[in-house]
Formats: structure tokens, sequence, C-alpha cells
């Protein structure tokens, strides 16, 4: 690849989550590619973490409409990312209240709700990106090779990263009604990644049931492991590769690279 189409260099990253895992890889390769980037997040020491790598940050929270509106309209970033979530309870549904259960509807997807709307409302300049972070579960029963039954320790996790996916292709129709020129993507990690606070906790609950640890119960699934480290690095190539500025969702593995997810279908003819 052309090193210069992957240059970040003056560009603009608001990074929600941006005090760990991924969100904190992400920063990093952001700022080693020149970029600047401003992280948000609630926890304290993981914004230390963000600021001793180079990121302006902001001690807030994603799911607070109002100061996501605040945060764009003042930094106007070139690229918003939407990371912020929550760790899932990784019980059976027999086991799990109401609010561990929909914990993640309550923060991934009303902070993707928040930083959306922030982005339309602002709105953001024309040619700006806003990616919204979904999981591989999101393919649950549209993919046939993905088990529903497989992640049934998963809660409400998997609709709710379903519907930051459907986000995404709803604030793209009001982009495009209203000519804003703010395109929406999705992010799409098509594995668990154990290096991460939440990866680990869901691989280690399944991990127990199987009698093994959560880095072999990644592997007997997913046949890789995918690191934060090389997720934010994937992220930051598909930032900066023209070939990537289109396109809803992209999805990411350690041994497949970046792979184009929407891919449009033709309409059943009315003779089918």
């Amino acid at each position: 690849m052309d090193s210069s189409k992957n240059n970040a260099t003056g560009r603009h990253i608001m990074i929600t989550g941006g005090s760990q895992g991924l969100g904190l890889a992400m920063t990093r390769a952001f700022i080693e590619r020149g970029a600047r980037v401003t992280a948000i997040a609630r926890g304290v020491e993981g914004l230390d973490r963000a600021r001793e790598a180079g990121a302006t940050i902001i001690a807030g929270d994603a799911t607070d409409a109002e100061l996501m509106t605040r945060a764009v309209s003042a930094g106007q970033p070139d690229v918003l990312i939407l990371n912020a979530g929550a760790r899932l309870a990784s019980k059976p549904i027999d086991e799990q209240t109401w609010e561990e259960y929909s914990a993640i509807w309550n923060t991934d997807v009303k902070a993707g709700l928040a930083g959306t709307q922030a982005a339309l409302y602002v709105p953001m300049r024309p040619g700006s990106r806003v990616l919204l972070m979904s999981s591989g579960a999101a393919m649950v029963l549209s993919v046939p090779y993905i088990e529903p039954a497989s992640l049934w320790l998963s809660g409400g996790y998997v609709g709710a990263k379903r519907m930051v996916w459907y986000m995404a292709h709803q604030a793209n129709a009001v982009s495009r009604k209203r000519g804003l020129g703010v395109e929406f993507q999705v992010l799409v990690p098509a594995q668990l990644m154990p290096g991460t606070p939440l990866g680990h906790a869901v691989a280690a609950a399944y991990a127990r049931y199987e009698g093994t640890t959560a880095e072999e119960h990644v592997l007997r699934r997913y046949g890789s492991i995918l690191d934060p480290e090389h997720f934010g690095k994937m992220v930051a190539e598909l930032v900066g590769d023209a070939r990537y500025e289109s396109g809803v969702a992209y999805g990411f593995r350690a041994d497949a690279g970046i792979m184009p997810l929407d891919v449009p279908v033709q309409p059943l003819s009315k003779s089918s």
C-alpha cells in the first residue's frame, strides 16, 4: 500500500471510550500516524493513559447528549469514533436481571445515538466521518456459520450491537436527505479479543463452562487472536485509505484484515 494514503497528520480524531481497550488502542494508533486525538471517557485513570499517549482528554459520559453536542461543536472532528460501551454480565438468560440484560442498550446504543445525533445536529463538516463500534455478534441470524446458541451468555448484546449497525444506515439516510456530506460507517471486530477487559471477561465466562482458558476459547472458536494494537492500526488504515471511504460496514479479523461487510443486494424481480 502507498503509505501516503495512510497519513493521518493534521486530522482531528475524536474517540469516545478512549481510555481503555479498543478506544485506547485506536487513540495510540492515530497519534502514531500524526493525528490530533481527543479521547472522551468517564474513567480518570484511563484518561491519564490517553493523555500520556498525547491525546487531549474530556472527562464525561458519552451517553450525555448535551456533552456530545458540545464536544463535537467545539472540536469539529474530521472523524468521530463512537466506541463507548459497557461490559456484559456474561450469564445465562435465566440468571440475568433486566438491568444486566439491558446494560448494553443503555450504554452502547444510547451513546451511539447521542454521538450520531450530535454529528447531525451540529452538523459535522462535509467529508467528515462517524464510525460506530458494533461487533461480530451482530451478524448472528444473518450469517449461517454463526450459531445463535453459541452466544448464549450474551444477554442483550447481540441485538444492541445490531441496532448500532442499523443506526449507521439511518444516519446516512438523514445525512443524504439534508445534503450534509457526513458519512456514517460501522466497525465490526469479528472475533473476541482477550486483550481487552470486555473481550477477556466474555471469553473467560465461556471458557469456565468449557474447562479451558479465555485464550484457548478464542482460538477454538475463531482460529486466531486479534490484539487491540493490531485492531487500532487497522482502523487507522481504514480511515487513511480512500478505498474505505464508501461502504457502511467493515469487519476486522487477525487472519483476514479489513473485510467489507455491507454488500449491495439486487432486489428480487416482480416475477420472482
